[in-house]
């Protein structure tokens, strides 16, 4: 059995997926960087003009998708749907590609080129480096599974 009681740290409650994903983003930046010194068709400036737009753009769409995800819950509560927490992982992907395909629309970047350049920084970042952020968080779990089970995870907060 894996048990997970690592939060909170002294009197600090960790935000163990925020810190994930801020991870995620900054391993898809070293990516990108990596390719440029490797010779890639693309400049520093611009992944570092890409991060700019697609960070913020990814966050806004996560949130937007997660309020229409839970709109029963926030068409009872409007207040939350700024002040609240929630994004979605699909949200972040979409809409950091959406806004740096706005982005590649107004400069020399060929938005197809840099999809293929950084796509499998983005599969490692979401699908390892994001996923080991929710079992940390406890927020994707599958169904209940015995506790004697080798396999089993324990969340005690």
């Amino acid at each position: 059995m894996i048990e997970i009681g690592i939060d909170p740290i002294a009197f600090l409650s960790v935000r163990w997926y925020g810190i994930f994903v801020t991870l995620a983003i900054i391993v898809i930046i070293l990516w990108l960087v990596w390719q440029v010194r490797r010779g890639a068709n693309l400049s520093y400036e611009t992944v570092f003009t890409a991060a700019l737009v697609g960070i913020p753009s990814g966050i806004v769409l996560a949130r937007l998708l997660h309020v229409i995800d839970l709109w029963d819950y926030y068409s009872q509560n409007l207040g939350q749907i700024i002040g609240g927490g929630g994004l979605t992982a699909y949200g972040a992907v979409l809409g950091a590609a959406l806004g740096i395909w706005i982005y590649s629309k107004f400069s020399k970047l060929q938005f197809g080129y840099f999809a293929d350049l950084v796509a499998p920084a983005v599969i490692v970042a979401q699908a390892v480096i994001g996923r080991i952020g929710c079992t940390i968080n406890g927020c994707c779990y599958g169904i209940e599974a015995p506790t004697w089970l080798p396999w089993s995870v324990v969340y005690t907060h």
